[in-house]
């Protein structure tokens, strides 16, 4: 089976201050590029160590001209012919297959494996795979699936349970494999040139259609554009399944002046003829997908329209010429499992505000709040975000441009990324205090309530955790004392789901100390119930330190009404 497409170096012909790292990414398109982007950093600060890649062959081998360039070697599990069992004897074949790519695998010598995908068969297979380390979530032998590392831990805890998270999963991921990006490391491609032509290319379309406009509303866009940018040229791309779609708006009578200044590409091109006219293009229109993370490789100015279950702050393309346009419908964003037959988010988004934004772009201009007051409707500004990348810090945050007051949502992922890293990284993150409305105001201090609930339930734990330390270093351990001791244990995980119910906002903290009490250290009691007690002091800190920014946050609301001028959060 042939799995590497660049040259592998044999196990006796590597340098002993070789190390090699294993990064398993069995995701899509997007999650693939963004796990390039993350390991760029690593790429520069150890630049002696092997880094290789386990994708699925159908996603890793169309991108083989971004991933040979990035890995020392990329190996394509063909999932299809693996678990294939139309032929006879099918179980048997597949069961040699796989161990064939693992015995492949093995003679790498992988010193830590990086499973990126948390899905169970991602879990499943890093379990199987041979390596000194792991990172990331993997099965034991009792069939457990174990996470030990506290990124992974939050990812999990917050990508995988809800919206809350604050970070890119590109910054997710370089947290994960462990690398600290500096202000001045980060770049993401070649700057905007005068080389560049007068394309826009859009990608119209998503891979749900609760991500996706209708055909009808992308006439709208283009329409205007074309009209009011006299030397722009429209280029739509996208896969040979679209190219229906691509139809219903190139054949719009909308459109029927303008057949020479638009280009239908879909399903015309391969991924690497897609990059070079990404490349080339003055600007990239779209939906979340795997074309926008192509552009901020490619270093083009993008605009994400993000609808239905798309989470900006995670996959917005990690770029610093990358904006994003988002609705500020309550129910945004969705879980793929919510029952939703009217898309409101769809409606809230106008077309016009899309427009606009492309004329400013088109003609290298910035998007910024001055920009908005002049160029926006406030009928239409109202039910819309415009966010701005922002790569100042050395990894990505979302900066609003629309200067209104921030939903729920918004102000506690902003409160959690100062939280994580405070105590996670031991970092501070500067941010202006967010401007509040009755609504997030009383949420705020409704959580204040269940923070102060969690950090109590926190510190028994503790308690009982070292009433259980104490009573088996005692002489005459009483088991009886311990299973009492343990019980309320018990009833502080029970007491701190009922927490959750009450204070859905506190959920990432709920969750993410949950998944720690999933992983404790330990072969032995006393290890476990040490590592317990550890983990309920950081529950306590956590809390602490989010009751504490709430509070700040809250005061500052009260005090600076009017005012222009807003100090940093943490200061």
């Amino acid at each position: 089976m042939k799995t590497n497409n660049t040259p592998r170096i044999p196990a006796n012909e590597k340098s002993p201050h070789t190390a090699t790292l294993g990064i398993l990414q069995l995701n899509r398109f997007g999650d693939l590029i963004q796990t390039l982007q993350a390991v760029e950093e690593l790429k520069k600060s150890h630049p002696h160590y092997r880094i290789i890649l386990i994708g699925r062959s159908q996603f890793t081998k169309p991108l083989d001209f971004l991933l040979s360039k990035s890995f020392h070697g990329v190996y394509h599990l063909d999932s299809r012919k693996i678990f294939d069992s139309s032929e006879v004897n099918g179980l048997k074949n597949s069961i040699g297959e796989l161990n064939q790519f693992l015995k492949t695998l093995e003679l790498e010598n992988i010193n830590a494996l990086v499973n990126l995908s948390f899905s169970k068969s991602s879990s499943y297979l890093a379990s199987v795979i041979k390596s000194q380390h792991k990172i990331g979530p993997f099965f034991d032998f009792s069939n457990k699936m174990q996470i030990n590392d506290k990124w992974s831990q939050i990812l999990y805890a917050t990508v995988m349970r809800g919206s809350l998270n604050p970070y890119s999963l590109v910054d997710l991921f370089r947290n994960i494999i462990g690398i600290k990006a500096s202000p001045a490391s980060v770049k993401t491609g070649p700057s905007l040139s005068l080389t560049r032509t007068s394309n826009i290319v859009i990608h119209p379309f998503a891979s749900h259609e609760r991500k996706a406009w209708k055909s009808e509303k992308w006439v709208e866009v283009i329409y205007r554009t074309l009209k009011e940018n006299e030397g722009a040229t429209i280029q739509i791309v996208g896969a040979k399944n679209e190219i229906l779609k691509s139809q219903l708006i190139t054949e719009s009578p909308l459109l029927k002046n303008y057949p020479h200044r638009i280009q239908n590409l879909t399903g015309k091109t391969t991924l690497n003829e897609l990059f070079e006219h990404i490349k080339k293009a003055r600007l990239f229109i779209g939906h979340d997908s795997m074309v926008g993370h192509l552009a901020a490789v490619a270093g083009t100015p993008s605009l994400t329209v993000s609808l239905g279950t798309v989470r900006p702050q995670e996959t917005t393309p990690y770029h610093e010429k990358a904006y994003n346009l988002s609705p500020r419908t309550k129910c945004f964003p969705c879980f793929p499992s919510d029952q939703c037959g009217f898309t409101q988010c769809h409606l809230d988004i106008p077309h016009q505000v899309v427009s606009s934004s492309i004329k400013q772009l088109f003609d290298q201009k910035e998007l910024s709040t001055e920009w908005i007051k002049n160029s926006i409707s406030s009928f239409h500004l109202s039910s819309i975000n415009l966010h701005r990348a922002n790569l100042d810090n050395g990894q990505m945050h979302l900066e609003n441009l629309t200067e209104m007051t921030a939903d729920t949502s918004e102000v506690f992922r902003m409160l959690y990324k100062i939280t994580w890293s405070f105590v996670i990284l031991d970092s501070e993150e500067n941010f202006p205090f967010p401007k509040l409305n009755p609504t997030t105001h009383r949420d705020l201090l409704d959580s204040m309530t269940g923070l102060q609930h969690l950090y109590e339930l926190a510190e028994f734990g503790k308690k009982y955790s070292r009433y259980i330390l104490e009573e088996i270093s005692a002489q005459t351990p009483s088991i009886t004392k311990i299973k009492e001791y343990s019980k309320k244990i018990d009833e502080i995980d029970h007491l701190q789901s009922l927490v959750h119910k009450t204070s859905p906002s506190l959920s990432p903290i709920i969750d993410y100390f949950t998944v720690r009490k999933g992983n404790l250290f330990g072969e032995n009691v006393v290890a476990l119930t040490e590592s317990s007690f550890h983990a309920f002091e950081e529950c306590a800190h956590l809390t602490s330190v989010m009751y504490e920014l709430v509070e700040k946050t809250i005061s500052e609301h009260k005090l600076s009404s009017g005012k222009s001028t807003r100090p940093d959060i943490n200061k």
